[in-house]
């Protein structure tokens, strides 16, 4: 793996969208994307129990970190060089709220750009 791997639910749309926000932007081509459902995704979330695999945007590393909800969220800011100081309050927030949040963007597919 040579690049970082944005891995979201594929079946929640205001995930799909925030997946696709981050492709937009990434005019690097920095970040790979691939659903947390896709069977390609399995061996980037070893050890992480099925019961908690779709509770949070995730974003696997070359090296094999694994970054999880807020931290995931900070790091790919910080690609972008945003600031997120806001982001720990924010993230458990949006998450928790995805559901209802979805209904307010536009309905399409996430990206899947492996590897």
């Amino acid at each position: 793996m040579s690049r970082p791997v944005v891995l979201y639910d594929g079946g929640c749309r205001f995930c799909r969208f925030a997946a696709r926000m981050i492709e937009w932007l990434d005019l690097r081509r920095r970040f790979a994307f691939l659903p947390l459902q896709d069977d390609e995704a399995t061996p980037l979330l070893a050890g992480v129990p099925d019961a908690q695999r779709l509770s949070a945007l995730r974003l696997a590393e070359p090296g094999g970190r694994l970054r999880t909800g807020t931290d995931a969220a900070r790091a790919i800011l910080e690609c972008f060089n945003f600031p997120s100081p806001g982001i720990a309050r924010a993230y458990p927030s949006v998450a928790r709220r995805r559901g209802v949040l979805g209904r307010f963007v536009p309905d399409r597919p996430g990206p899947r750009r492996f590897p």
